[in-house]
């Protein structure tokens, strides 16, 4: 595994090791070694080393327990599997880019794998090859390549690209510096056309003219000449970009590309002025919604004007397309479900309302979009709850500098709100300035009506940041700041972690859930909510973490269960590894968001995500989700 691999480089190197260096080995990105080298400084410190950042030269190791050193570096090698899944999609990426076969000790050297490794992924390779209706060919002595329609092939690179595989994007830098003039082109066209298009829609486009021009890079053919055509505008900007790319890449575009490109920019452009039907019947629908959903969650949808008036301008726009069959993919899905469970449920019921209404499947990705709306509400709720502090007092240990720092960094969070220090003897000064927020560094001598937040004479960046976090939260009266992560983790019980040898998902999430019901954390329909969340969209996500959750936050008590799989199970086509099932109250959003928030950084860091497998402990685990917070 490359991180088990760098740390034998830092272990065997007397002199600093460069970021450049190792990117440059290992054939990753800059940030991903930032990133491997972030998960060994942080794991350092219980593991019997020491890594020392040098600026301009590099990292250096010193060991300071070698026995728990080298327990720590068997465990990074003894988890071949980690990278299995990239690899994978490396291998067909290489091969799919090849116009030739390729034998085994080339994609070895390429990507810098063992033969044995590919040998044994072969099977992985062509299921994952197939279900693109791509095949791969072998013959002995030439090697190996995918055979297959081109744009099923692009079709493949696409969605690759669209997730962010590293191997790509890496082989996409050869274009991407120079996509500008492209990018320009496409936007001047599309406001001569008097056409429009959003920021997600053009990303759509840019990403596939992006893969048609690798694509075409690698599998150089001859000129192809086509008659323009200029009967739509469609047509016209499709010319357009097929005469820059040729131009700009040295690529020559086949009639089929052509209308690939054709089919990607009818999908994603719309005429600018769209004429939107602004039904009262929808109106009256959208309404009763946003009545019942403030009912259901205690929120203030109803009350926002400006929110409802881009809600109902997408819906419009929205029931246009979709009866059009048309629909979008949207970047943002997946953080969207993990990190805001409760507003992605409020647009899942949304969509069963429009089904229900109007006779239309909305897509997950659609729902991804409709959540948005509800999002950007709850942000400039959250906003304002912070606001609504106008007048603050500050009391320290004297009036002196000390009193005069803390006034400054308080005015920096608080830019609109008067803010005045005061002496821990200034008591009736202070009753009398009569504040809504009061900040102390000591207990007071008498009681005030405004919520007061216990906090260190010397405040550095992670107390601002936890003042804004605290501020946050509806109950915030008389709480110390330093308590501020214990409240964050009072979600979290040991009698509600376990480890399982069970292998179905949907038992266990029930037992879970029937267990949570049972103590009196969820409500009386807390089992089934959790079965309707699951039957609309799997809360299985990346990396085998899994995430069940009612399809309404409505729990008596904030409490994450936790189960870790003995061994990974699959559900749905997907591992599932390790369940994190959430029971959140329907006031506490900001705790929702700090543990979702947490989760799904979590499964970003598989190196911290299979030291918690590997350990099953629940100290082990809380411990690696603190160390995410940095």
């Amino acid at each position: 595994m490359r991180i088990g691999l760098i740390m034998d480089e830092l272990v065997n190197s007397d002199e600093y090791i460069t970021v450049d260096y190792l990117a440059k080995k290992y054939n990753v990105s800059k940030r991903t070694i930032q990133n491997d080298l972030s998960y060994l400084i942080q794991m350092s410190s219980r593991h019997g080393f020491q890594l020392y950042m040098r600026r301009g030269r590099g990292y250096l190791l010193e060991v300071t327990n070698l026995d728990l050193m080298n327990c720590f570096i068997k465990f990074l090698k003894s988890n071949k599997n980690l990278e299995a899944k990239d690899r994978i999609k490396n291998i067909v990426v290489l091969l799919i880019l090849e116009s030739d076969f390729v034998s085994t000790q080339e994609v070895a050297d390429k990507l810098q794998i063992s033969k044995s490794s590919i040998k044994n992924d072969l099977s992985k390779i062509e299921r994952l090859l197939n279900s693109y209706k791509l095949q791969l060919e072998r013959k002995r002595y030439y090697g190996m390549r995918v055979i297959g329609k081109s744009e099923y092939a692009k079709k493949l690179l696409y969605d690759f690209y669209f997730d962010d595989n590293i191997y790509l994007q890496n082989l996409m830098k050869e274009i991407t510096s120079e996509f500008t003039q492209v990018n320009s082109l496409l936007m001047k066209q599309i406001e001569k056309e008097n056409l429009s298009i959003n920021y997600n829609e053009l990303k759509n486009v840019i990403l596939w003219l992006e893969v048609e021009t690798l694509y075409h890079k690698r599998h150089m053919s001859g000129i192809y000449y086509m008659e323009p055509s200029n009967e739509t505008s469609i047509k016209r900007i499709s010319n357009k970009l097929k005469e820059i790319l040729e131009a700009n890449f040295n690529i020559f575009i086949d009639s089929d590309s052509l209308r690939s490109i054709e089919k990607i920019l009818e999908l994603n452009i719309r005429p600018k002025k769209h004429p939107i039907v602004f039904s009262n019947q929808l109106k009256k629908d959208v309404d009763e919604f946003l009545e019942e959903v403030d009912r259901t969650y205690n929120t203030t949808f109803q009350e926002d004007q400006e929110f409802k008036t881009s809600l109902f301008m997408h819906v419009s726009l929205l029931l246009d397309r979709l009866y059009q069959k048309i629909s979008y993919k949207n970047t943002l899905i997946k953080e969207i479900c993990i990190r805001y469970p409760m507003i992605f449920n409020i647009a899942i019921l949304f969509t069963d309302m429009l089904k229900a209404k109007y006779d239309v499947e909305v897509t997950q990705d659609e729902a991804g979009f409709i959540a948005t709306h509800f999002m950007a509400h709850i942000e400039k709720e959250r906003e304002l709850k912070f606001n609504r502090f106008n007048k603050i007092a500050v009391i320290c240990s004297s009036g002196g500098g000390s009193a005069y720092l803390l006034k400054l960094q308080i005015e920096s969070l608080f830019n609109k709100a008067e803010v005045e220090s005061f002496s821990f003897l200034e008591m009736e000064e202070v009753a009398k300035y009569n504040p809504n927020l009061i900040f102390t560094i000591m207990p007071l001598s008498r009681e005030f009506s405004a919520p007061v937040i216990y906090i260190k004479e010397m405040l550095d960046d992670l107390d601002l940041v936890r003042i804004r976090q605290v501020l946050h939260y509806d109950n915030c009266d008389s709480i110390s700041l330093k308590d501020v992560r214990k409240y964050n983790y009072e979600i979290f019980d040991r009698n509600f972690f376990k480890v399982t040898n069970k292998t179905d998902y949907i038992k266990i999430i029930t037992e879970m859930a029937k267990e949570i019901q049972d103590s009196g954390y969820g409500d009386e329909n807390y089992v089934d909510k959790v079965l309707d969340r699951e039957k609309y969209m799997s809360t299985v996500y990346m990396n085998g973490i899994a995430v069940p959750h009612p399809i309404e936050l409505l729990a008596n008590k904030n409490l994450l269960s936790i189960c870790i799989l003995k061994n990974p199970i699959i559900h749905l086509g997907k591992e599932v590894k390790i369940i994190f099932m959430l029971c959140l109250t329907k006031d506490d959003f900001e705790i929702q968001k700090d543990i979702t928030k947490k989760l799904y950084l979590l499964m970003k860091d598989e190196f911290r995500l299979q030291y918690i497998l590997q350990n099953k402990t629940f100290d082990e685990l809380v411990l690696i989700l603190k160390e995410l917070e940095g």
